[in-house]
């Protein structure tokens, strides 16, 4: 039998959200709910239930070289993400060889003891320039 989670079609849906637009700042995704009983705690082995974050290639325009950008998945009981942020993975990726960076695509299985909500993060570290045209990815996988 699996586990009966209560998500909309429109919760399966990945949503798109723009890339910093200045040097050392940061953008984060719309979060998603796992739900008030926190259906995160029901969650079996087998069930394979993941949130995936994919930040795109970025052109040393953007990320010069020596210059790094981040890529997170957070998990939050707090609605606002504002105490109890536990980071479920990270990246850093430093531009180099006049190349900018690669592409980055992080993928965290949901473990029954994880919090409530979820969202992607993507910082820009010093001297970056604008991303705000670029949009990274994030939502559910099955």
């Amino acid at each position: 039998m699996q586990t009966q989670l209560a998500f909309r079609d429109k919760d399966l849906e990945a949503a798109d959200f723009a890339l910093p637009a200045a040097a050392s700042a940061n953008t984060t995704s719309a979060a998603i709910d796992l739900g008030a009983k926190n259906y995160a705690k029901n969650i079996r082995r087998g069930d394979q239930i993941a949130v995936q974050l994919d930040v795109p290639a970025l052109t040393t325009t953007i990320v010069p070289d020596t210059r790094t950008v981040t890529a997170s998945i957070e998990a939050s009981d707090a609605a606002d993400f504002g105490s109890g942020v536990v980071t479920l993975d990270s990246v850093t990726s430093t531009g180099a060889g006049g190349a900018g960076v690669a592409a980055v695509s992080l993928n965290v299985n949901i473990q029954f003891d994880c919090p409530r909500y979820l969202r992607g993060k993507v910082a820009f570290g010093a001297s970056t320039t604008t991303g705000a045209a670029v949009s990274a990815s994030f939502g559910l996988r099955f």
